[in-house]
């Protein structure tokens, strides 16, 4: 059983807090949706489908439904006809911040790309 502070629509593979986190964390695109929400003030399903990533519609969804419903992002509506949501960080999500500043780090320090 969840708890208040664990992720509701994860299937975990193991007890360890590493494989629990990237069960949760650890596809292609979770962590670039988070990145977008906590560093560049992304906050509409327009805003993110603009990412230089090109994140497809479909998984764009899908995983803004799975952040949500982890708890990492909350879904406010702000314009009623037709619906249009924002999706802001939770405290939990705001965690993240400190994780993608050191993920950020490594690649500005080891990962040398030229564009």
């Amino acid at each position: 059983m969840a708890t208040e502070s664990e992720p509701r629509t994860v299937e975990y593979r193991s007890t360890c807090p590493v494989c629990r986190s990237l069960d949760l964390l650890g596809d292609k695109w979770t962590l670039l949706i988070m990145r977008d929400v906590l560093f560049f003030e992304r906050k509409t399903f327009a805003d993110f489908s603009t990412s230089s990533e090109r994140i497809p519609t479909n998984l764009l969804s899908s995983r803004l439904k799975k952040l949500v419903a982890c708890g990492l992002l909350k879904r406010h509506q702000y314009h009623d006809k037709p619906a249009r949501y924002e999706y802001l960080p939770t405290a939990m999500g705001e965690k993240l911040r400190p994780v993608l500043d050191i993920i950020k780090q490594f690649g500005e320090e080891n990962l040398k790309g030229g564009r």
